[in-house]
């Protein structure tokens, strides 16, 4: 049994913010995991550079970790998924990195890295020595890469920034990586003996991961599949709903106010009937219809446009 790939079935897929918690868990070298400072370690050696090159040579390396730390920019919260906190012996902060954690590609927000940035520079406008980490899937896709490149940072307050991968391939190394690398160094003994009941934890997690992001697995019903090319919000039944099409021609529909998924085929079809729309859908698919019903809707809205004009 995967207890990882249990706790992701039905409504209670492992989210962002748990895998965030999982991570936060691993790179907090005080945690009873066992690993000591060897994942932390690990994950300073995958940045980009030579910053931390003096705080790996010490002996220990404290680290510090919270989840969904709170700051404040123009009034509004916004939550750091994952904050670092780097010490030194007398407990005085010598790095901190924050992570921003994506899971999947199409939650990119152009603006989001900035606005954090900003947000700590609000709340402390003379740090030095941060580090923003972007970690996502392995895939570089326009939205990913438009919100890490609009991410400006003040390097001469050696602030920096560095975009990683949860998943490693193509040459690149991610998160996966570094726990088969403890793993690796545990079963040579260069590290202290993991116990083994984290050891089969971190194998789960490893195979989990691997199976739900690597492009050439079975894809699974219910699955967000690709990117969204096209979306169109419909009030119905004073509900507002969201119908969006993916490039993979996946149907999906959200209820906008909670986010919850409801029956593509269903609504759509109560819909169409509702508003005598001329679309045939009995011996049509759910993506048939809704790529139809998108059309419609946009063609609509551009004759009412044209008519007001």
């Amino acid at each position: 049994m995967n207890i990882f790939q249990v706790l992701t079935q039905g409504k209670s897929r492992l989210h962002e913010p748990s895998m965030s918690a999982i991570l936060g868990y691993l790179l907090d070298s005080n945690k009873d995991h066992g690993l000591g400072d060897s994942f932390i370690r690990k994950f300073l050696e995958h940045q980009t550079g030579n910053k931390f090159d003096k705080l790996l040579d010490t002996e220990f390396i404290t680290s510090q970790v919270s989840l969904e730390e709170p700051y404040q920019l123009n009034g509004q919260r916004k939550d750091i998924d994952i904050q670092i906190t780097l010490l030194n012996t007398q407990k005085e902060e010598l790095h901190r990195i924050v992570i921003e954690n994506k899971i999947k590609s199409n939650a990119a927000n152009p603006e989001q890295l900035q606005q954090y940035y900003k947000a700590i520079l609000e709340d402390d406008p003379y740090i030095e020595n941060l580090h923003i980490v972007f970690l996502t899937p392995n895939m570089k896709t326009d939205k990913l890469k438009n919100e890490f490149n609009n991410l400006q940072i003040n390097q001469s307050k050696n602030h920096s920034k560095d975009w990683i991968f949860w998943n490693n391939g193509d040459g690149t190394k991610g998160i996966l990586e570094i726990i088969k690398e403890i793993l690796e160094l545990e079963a040579v003994g260069a590290i202290n003996p993991i116990n083994e009941y984290m050891r089969h934890t971190l194998k789960a997690f490893i195979g989990h991961f691997a199976q739900i992001t690597h492009v050439n697995k079975r894809i699974k019903t219910g699955e967000d599949i690709g990117e969204i090319v096209d979306s169109y919000d419909i009030t119905f039944k004073n509900i507002k709903y969201r119908i969006i099409r993916r490039d993979s021609n996946q149907i999906q529909i959200y209820n906008t106010s909670n986010q919850e998924k409801v029956i593509a085929r269903k609504l759509m079809i109560e819909y169409i009937e509702k508003h005598r729309i001329n679309i045939t859908y009995a011996d049509q698919n759910t993506r048939t219809i809704g790529r139809y019903l998108l059309e419609y809707l946009h063609m609509n809205e551009k004759k009412e446009l044209k008519h007001d004009a």
